[in-house]
């Protein structure tokens, strides 16, 4: 039996876990919470701390895997990425284009080099004065390393650029910033699947942001864009692929669209979180995430697309303010909604973008009800704490 390691332990990682057991593969698992759901089931577990890539390398040096593969952040990636490089694990580019495609002021830097349609950026490093020369306000001030939208500040002016860059240091690990000019329109992704240079088969969801200001909380499969927009995006990551010589698997990618043009905001070779592939999944039928996997166990993707296109929207639930969380309930016109819960009653609910109560699947009567709904679905979740429960009554 063939083992494999899976690199994260959480609930997105799950849908992962289970392919690779239908696989009738030895999958072990490592992440440092004890009570994360992979663990509960994997092989073998490893409780460590996996950004701390020497110590992954040491587990997959002792323990030998024939594959490794990374869950739906990016430090399981660029770690998988960095060890994959030094034992010849397939499904990975070089460490060098990794970092390109995962760190904010490198992107930026390759699209700039490329022309590819982006917001213009500067990087800011430590210790240096704040420089804006060239670049419009709005501007956003960016950590070049954090996700889900943490530490990022739009500042209209240059008397609040001081405290925005330390806002964005503050949420780095490495504590560098990039200054991007704000572009208007709206928000979507585009996720590629790759073969050989070619994108084979991908997907365009239309995405929101209605708690948490760059954090995406809603979101819908198909999207209400263009097909001319889609084929102008497509273009453009398809350039992007063959420019960088992209290996075979996933390039997920958010962009800004109006009706005239699109901005390249930014890319990733990891899975998406917050079970992203399953919105894709339950519009579709399509095996979103075993494309994903498909490449670090050396298998090919091929497109097995079908015309199903059921109107779907996903919602995380997550509130402004932090509370112990009772209970939800809903009033989202819809033919089902789907309940994926992520906490127990009487469990703190920390503030976004630092949590969430649950993931909603929510099956439409049509697309133009998706399209009118999916943007308010937060204002159609009640969320009651324990406080309203019990102490206000």
């Amino acid at each position: 039996m063939k083992k494999a390691l899976l690199v994260g332990s959480s609930f997105s990682a799950a849908p992962i876990f289970f392919l690779l057991k239908k696989r009738e593969l030895h999958v072990s698992v490592c992440g440092s919470r004890k009570e994360d759901p992979c663990h509960q089931y994997a092989d073998a577990s490893y409780f460590i701390d996996y950004s701390d890539r020497e110590k992954l390398l040491r587990l997959v040096e002792s323990e030998e895997f024939d594959y490794i593969i990374p869950t739906c952040n990016d430090y399981s990636y660029m770690s998988c990425a960095w060890v994959a490089e030094r034992f010849g694990y397939q499904g990975f580019d070089s460490f060098d284009k990794a970092l390109i495609i995962h760190t904010k002021d490198e992107f930026r830097r390759i699209t700039q080099f490329y022309s590819v349609p982006a917001p213009r950026a500067k990087h800011h490093k430590l210790n240096q004065p704040v420089n804006t020369t060239g670049l419009r306000y709005p501007i956003l001030v960016k950590p070049i390393d954090s996700f889900s939208g943490r530490g990022v500040t739009r500042v209209m002016n240059e008397l609040g650029i001081d405290e925005a860059v330390c806002r964005a240091r503050n949420a780095s690990r490495c504590g560098e910033v990039v200054l991007e000019e704000f572009v208007n329109g709206a928000l979507h992704s585009h996720s590629a699947f790759i073969q050989n240079h070619e994108i084979v088969i991908d997907f365009f969801v239309d995405e929101f942001c209605t708690v948490y200001p760059y954090q995406v909380n809603c979101s819908n499969h198909p999207s209400r864009l263009t097909t001319d927009m889609q084929g102008s995006v497509r273009a453009t990551i398809d350039r992007l692929v063959k420019q960088l010589g992209l290996y075979n698997g996933l390039l997920h990618t958010q962009f800004i669209a109006n009706n005239e043009q699109h901005w390249i905001i930014e890319s990733m070779r990891r899975c998406p979180g917050d079970l992203y592939g399953n919105l894709i999944e339950r519009s579709t039928g399509e095996p979103y995430m075993d494309y994903y996997i498909r490449p670090f166990l050396g298998e090919i993707i091929t497109s097995e697309r079908t015309t199903v296109q059921k109107p779907i929207g996903r919602h995380t639930i997550s509130a402004q303010n932090p509370l112990a969380t009772y209970t939800f309930s809903h009033r989202i016109p819809a033919i089902n909604v789907h309940i994926t819960p992520l906490k127990s009653s009487g469990e703190i609910l920390k503030e976004a973008p630092f949590d969430k109560l649950a993931i909603l699947f929510v099956e439409y009567a049509d697309s133009s009800t998706m399209c009118e709904i999916t943007p308010h679905l937060a204002e159609l979740v009640s969320i009651e704490s324990l406080e309203d429960t019990y102490h206000d009554k």
